[in-house]
């Protein structure tokens, strides 16, 4: 037993060899290579230097590898130094942080799309949420009006009973404390109302510049076409430096105060958006400057909305929208 399961072992040892013989076959001729090629590195006076051997005190320099047909055939560059080395990592987590800022926002981006078809349908639900912090606001300054009424007559009476020299009872002054905590109660809830308003109309502040800048990215190239443009009801524009880029934004905006007939939104430094086209005949425009701070060159896209209904999408074929994108253009370009 004990023979064959040396045996054994032996042979499985054997297996192996091929592929040791060839990984030292592989660093002997590395090596040999290396030993063979002439090697060419700066000195300190930063005059090129070749040799078969690179001087101690130039190790860490970056060395080209030659052989002898002259054909370069490795690089070591040069070691970094400690501060080199923190200053590379303190750029890649700053690289890396960016880019995970990058892909959520992507990540966000995406589920706008999702949830909403239009950038109606966000602002219905913006809409929608306000509408029901007014109505709860409504019923809270009708209740504030009620409670001050109740607490001026139970004043009066406490009044009343110290003109006439008698004590203000115990009752009436529990009364008095009970509706001046309530008071102050409900106008703590005006307040957490007002506060729950500010912080919704933020969130879809940033959510309406996310997805229409998410939209315009999406059908820019669209827009090359007449045919697709015609069919989107918008147009895109180009500038080419931060001069006319400034200009061509500053009269999008001046166009859509004036030709838009639902009110202005939201309106930033990427964005400009009219409100839902609620009647028939209804013009909603939305604005969007597309390209990095960093670029002088960037893309205007202007894009008209009407009404969803059938009436409201016949208006939108009509020639009266063909004609506002037309003087749309006109007009940035004179």
């Amino acid at each position: 037993m004990t023979l064959f399961y040396k045996h054994k072992l032996f042979l499985k040892q054997l297996r192996f060899l091929p592929a040791i013989a060839l990984c030292l076959l592989f660093i002997s001729n590395t090596i040999y290579a290396d030993k063979s090629y002439i090697k060419c590195w700066k000195n300190s006076e930063g005059l090129t230097e070749c040799g078969n051997r690179v001087p101690r005190e130039y190790y860490n320099q970056r060395v080209r590898y030659i052989d002898d047909q002259g054909v370069t055939r490795k690089v070591k560059e040069k070691d970094k130094s400690k501060e080199e080395l923190e200053s590379q990592k303190e750029q890649d987590k700053l690289l890396a942080l960016e880019a995970k800022r990058i892909r959520k926002a992507k990540d966000y981006d995406d589920v706008l799309l999702k949830t909403y078809l239009t950038i109606d349908d966000l602002l219905a639900s913006l809409n929608s949420k306000l509408d029901i912090i007014k109505s709860r606001s409504v019923i809270l300054d009708s209740s504030i009006e009620i409670k001050k009424r109740k607490f001026g007559v139970l004043v009066r009476k406490a009044a009343d009973m110290e003109r006439s020299g008698k004590k203000i009872s115990n009752q009436l002054a529990i009364k008095l404390d009970t509706a001046r905590k309530d008071l102050k109660n409900l106008q703590a809830q005006v307040k957490t109302q007002e506060l729950n308003m500010q912080k919704i109309k933020s969130v879809f502040a940033y959510d309406v510049e996310r997805f229409i800048l998410s939209k315009s990215n999406r059908i820019k190239h669209s827009l090359s076409t007449p045919s697709q443009s015609k069919k989107l009801h918008a147009v895109r524009l180009s500038c080419l430096n931060k001069s006319q880029c400034d200009s061509h934004w500053e009269k999008a905006n001046k166009f859509i105060k004036e030709f838009a007939t639902t009110d202005i939104l939201y309106t930033t430094n990427n964005i400009s958006v009219t409100d839902i086209p609620v009647k028939q005949q209804d013009i909603a425009m939305s604005l969007s400057i597309l390209g990095n701070k960093s670029d002088s060159k960037k893309m205007i896209i202007f894009q008209i909305r009407c009404n969803p209904e059938r009436k409201g999408q016949e208006f939108c074929s009509g020639e009266e929208v063909s004609g506002i994108l037309k003087e749309f253009k006109s007009i940035i370009y004179q």
